[in-house]
């Protein structure tokens, strides 16, 4: 599955600030949501993009994941404190994001994954 490429203006139809938590975002579409922040010349990026796609086929329907290049988008960066990438934001639907950095094995991916999709389900 492709990661789908999305803009600063696009990314802020998707998230909205979270009120319950100061600098936290939320998925405005209800599902969970992981964003991978990155620049094209970066190895270490261009290595998590399989690994990034083999999750999101994993959890179609479920989560969407979405790939943000921050040297085109430097508001997202800096909305996201982004100073470093590999990035990804793992946002939830109904609780505050959570940014983590450095690439991540699968194992770790498919966990951080888990825990926003427990968020939403231990909120209802």
């Amino acid at each position: 599955m492709r990661l789908k490429k999305i803009t600063d203006t696009e990314l802020q139809g998707i998230i909205q600030p979270c009120p319950a938590a100061a600098g936290g975002w939320e998925s405005r579409e209800g599902r969970p949501l992981v964003v991978d922040f990155y620049v094209p010349w970066c190895k270490p990026c261009l290595a998590m993009t399989p690994l990034l796609e083999e999750v999101a086929e994993e959890y179609a329907g479920r989560v969407d994941f979405y790939q943000v290049d921050i040297d085109k988008e430097r508001r997202t960066a800096v909305r996201f404190r982004v100073r470093n990438v590999p990035a990804m934001a793992f946002i939830s639907a109904e609780e505050a994001s959570r940014l983590e950095i450095g690439s991540m094995t699968k194992a770790a991916l498919r966990e951080a994954v888990e825990r926003i999709l427990r968020l939403g389900r231990s909120e209802r």
